[in-house]
């Protein structure tokens, strides 16, 4: 009896463990995303994390065909700088609005760039 309960309790322990480390890397992902991909842009690169998802959903549609909807890697990330304006536009972590002001005038040029862009392009920055 005692054995039984003392495993119970080491996994109940160990469940959550995992799901605390689970939700801190949740959390940290869904923190510093944004502000990895705003360097990446304003250095003058494409975010990596970004080109992997856009190339795995074109391949998807090469694949399917029909099933998946027509959107080219151009718009996709076109779509992607409009959310991640959107966010820091209304972000709370900026010590002034002149930071905020000069990370979105850069995003807002960069995107106005990729409005004539191709995916190939945009991909290569």
């Amino acid at each position: 009896m005692g054995l039984s309960l003392l495993i119970i309790f080491i996994l109940l322990v160990l469940v959550v463990l995992f799901i605390a480390a689970y939700t801190r890397a949740v959390a940290d992902a869904a923190l510093t995303d944004p502000f990895r991909a705003a360097e990446s842009i304003t250095s003058g690169m494409f975010p990596q994390k970004w080109s992997v998802q856009i190339e795995r959903r074109l391949a998807l549609k090469r694949m399917m065909p029909g099933i998946i909807p027509e959107v080219s890697g151009a718009s996709q990330a076109l779509q992607k700088i409009d959310r991640l304006i959107r966010y820091f536009d209304k972000s709370p972590f900026f010590e002034t609005a002149e930071a905020r002001e000069l990370l979105l005038t850069k995003l807002k040029e960069t995107r106005q760039g990729w409005l004539t862009m191709t995916w190939e392009e945009i991909n290569k920055e």
